[in-house]
């Protein structure tokens, strides 16, 4: 039997720790593949992991341990097949709440194959191309890993991984809940235990030993569910999200997996990446003969639709953007959104002697970055041949042994 990895040990003790005062989980006879948590006030179990777990599964067994209870289970993916299997007076509501996405990698002979059905010659030319570029530029490394990383490795890459959103997220002026520290402490201490479990997995795309794309996903048996993902800004140019996506369906097809889940969420790049979708719903499981918990299940069930409603018609957006703008955490200041303009000149144009060398790795000079990297997407060279120059406020060069670029801030 698969196991549902929201439903182990190690997981429920990670999130009872941190959103639960560790309290241990409840099991009830009648469900399998769940574990409980008690709600603070009204007579509800609501699953552990709550709103933080990325497609659930159960069944039923014969017994009436439900008796005048109420249990909402969240994100139960309807791809899961879950029949609806009533006991006695155990009734089921099931009430959809997103659209999700997937790939069916069992029903292709290979990626080429897939990637044949879903895009046209030259929309995988490009593909092609921006992993060629990135390869021209940068030394590149795609890792997966998967049951075996050291703790060294790991806690490096989540500070990387805590960054990248912090610098997403500024870019775009919204918030963003992985940022919460205590959520993304859950996430770090998860992580490690389910990686090394393989319950979990860590995609990672170095380019010059740097993390530039990071992507966490949980694996239920064979089937992927990306839950986590993001990309540095700075190689927009390069599209990494869509080769994070590529990469990772390959490493699907050579490790045997059947099913790869882009999750929910009304992203276009899931939509152009998937062939096939599915409902989110969420279960709520009541016993019928108790008019308490008959009222319970009925109000939840008529909660999650108005909530649906307010997120079709965007309102949650607004709401979010307007509860960011006027109490988000501001502690980290807007990024620069200076331009610069690049261009290549002659050597003898420029005298070394003349600017400080720098480096143009740190925060001060991410938009140099990204203008530097736009330009070289279209004009390859390895970033690592060109040394850095400051001529003053307003002016850089960039030398290597065969060209000079000339970079100036443009303050229009």
């Amino acid at each position: 039997m698969i196991q549902n990895p929201f439903a182990t040990t190690s997981f429920e003790k990670i999130w009872s720790k941190h959103f639960n005062q560790s309290s241990n989980a409840l099991k009830f006879d009648f469900l399998n593949q769940i574990l409980f948590a008690k709600h603070g006030s009204l007579p509800v179990y609501y699953n552990v992991g709550n709103k933080l777990t990325n497609g659930n599964f159960y069944s039923l067994s014969d017994n009436d341990d439900y008796k005048e209870k109420t249990f909402l289970i969240r994100d139960v993916p309807s791809y899961h097949n879950i029949k609806k299997n009533e006991l006695d007076s155990l009734k089921q509501k099931a009430v959809f709440q997103y659209k999700g996405y997937t790939t069916k990698v069992s029903d292709y002979s290979s990626l080429d194959a897939y990637l044949r059905t879903i895009y046209k010659s030259n929309t995988r030319s490009k593909l092609r191309r921006n992993i060629n570029r990135l390869e021209v530029c940068f030394d590149v490394e795609y890792i997966m890993y998967y049951g075996d990383i050291s703790e060294t490795t790991y806690h490096s890459v989540f500070k990387n991984f805590y960054k990248l959103f912090e610098k997403r997220y500024t870019d775009k002026g919204e918030p963003c809940g992985e940022l919460d520290p205590k959520v993304w402490a859950y996430y770090t201490e998860l992580g490690l235990t389910l990686i090394k479990d393989k319950k979990a997995s860590l995609f990672v795309i170095y380019c010059d030993k740097v993390p530039v794309g990071i992507t966490f996903s949980y694996h239920i048996g064979d089937i992927l569910i990306e839950a986590l993902t993001v990309f540095d800004i700075d190689f927009y140019r390069f599209n990494i999200g869509h080769t994070t996506i590529l990469k990772m369906l390959e490493w699907s097809f050579k490790n045997n997996i059947k099913l790869f889940d882009y999750t929910q969420g009304d992203f276009e790049y899931k939509k152009r990446w998937s062939d096939s979708e599915y409902n989110t719903n969420y279960h709520i499981l009541y016993d019928s003969n108790s008019l308490k918990s008959k009222v319970l299940a009925n109000s939840m069930v008529a909660y999650f639709k108005v909530k649906r409603a307010f997120r079709e018609l965007k309102l949650n957006k607004l709401y979010h953007s307007w509860k960011y703008k006027f109490f988000g955490n501001k502690t980290r200041a807007s990024l620069d959104q200076s331009m610069f303009q690049i261009e290549s000149i002659q050597p003898n144009n420029f005298d070394v002697s003349t600017s400080n060398p720098i480096d143009i790795t740190g925060d001060k000079f991410n938009n140099l970055r990204r203008s530097l990297y736009d330009f070289l997407y279209m004009n390859p060279e390895k970033v690592s041949n060109f040394t850095f120059y400051k001529l003053n406020d307003s002016t850089y060069f960039a030398k290597s042994e065969t060209s000079l670029l000339k970079i100036i801030k443009d303050d229009k």
